[in-house]
């Protein structure tokens, strides 16, 4: 997907210093919920075959989440795929100065993606709201499982807070399409493009929200408010630390009746 220019100068200076980029996926995998939700998920995901897993990533912008698929190397070959072709190309030679050799980054659109029954697994992550095509998308997903595939699916769900959100460093340069969906919407349009069976819950709760709040809006808006913020930024991340875990763990652990995000797998 594109991405936002803001985001571009970021990355740039990540990919010209490979310990600014480590380090920085140290914080994100450690602190961030979405991070440890689909970690989990990888993981529980591992477990599902003996043979290594073919993993189809769409949409995976600058790539972090990639990176926790490294420590599963031969669980896992990943091919991601994002239309930026330099988020493509730095975060090919980010991978390749690590040796990490079960990841292959390319240039390509989901919605012209065109390979069938080649993936054990497909993820997509906070991808949807940014395409108007979402059926396709979707279905071209669907195409590339095989039998039995799954789909894992996080995104923003119809509860989300827009006002809220909007207090976020934007990825992406193209503007949302719609704001997030309802757990019976996605479960109904998955099941008519053929997925046998769909499971779906709410993620970002109650404690979700304050964890997103400490590690992303509030420094956010204080980065807005005045650029001086970088300087204490990592006295306030240390001050936080101890909320943020245990505001995850509830999270994680707790059955939500509603939430800012969905967690759905769907299974071919």
């Amino acid at each position: 997907m594109p991405v936002s220019h803001r985001t571009e100068l970021f990355t740039e200076v990540l990919d010209k210093h490979s310990n600014a980029r480590k380090l920085y996926n140290f914080f994100t995998h450690s602190l961030l919920l979405k991070n440890h939700i689909i970690r989990r998920e990888i993981k529980l995901c591992s477990r599902r075959k003996n043979k290594v897993q073919h993993v189809l990533y769409p949409g995976f912008g600058m790539g972090q989440l990639l990176g926790l698929f490294s420590n599963y190397r031969s669980k896992y070959n990943i091919l991601a795929i994002d239309k930026n072709h330099k988020m493509v190309t730095q975060s090919t030679a980010y991978f390749n100065h690590e040796n990490i050799h079960n990841i292959y980054c390319r240039t390509a659109d989901i919605l012209s993606f065109d390979q069938h029954d080649a993936f054990d697994l497909c993820l997509s992550i906070n991808l949807l709201n940014y395409i108007e095509e979402d059926r396709k998308a979707l279905t071209n997903m669907f195409n590339a499982l095989k039998k039995p595939g799954m789909l894992l699916i996080f995104n923003s769900s119809n509860y989300a807070d827009d006002k809220a959100s909007r207090l976020n460093i934007g990825i992406y340069s193209d503007p949302k399409v719609r704001n997030g969906y309802g757990v019976i919407e996605l479960q109904q349009m998955l099941k008519e493009i053929g997925f046998s069976k769909v499971k779906a819950r709410y993620a970002y709760g109650t404690p979700g929200i304050y964890s997103w709040k400490l590690t992303t809006a509030w420094p956010t808006k204080m980065i807005k408010t005045s650029q001086l913020f970088f300087a204490v930024l990592p006295i306030y991340t240390l001050l936080c630390i101890p909320f943020v875990i245990l505001f995850n763990f509830l999270d994680i652990n707790m059955k939500h009746n509603k939430g800012k995000c969905i967690l759905v797998r769907a299974f071919k």
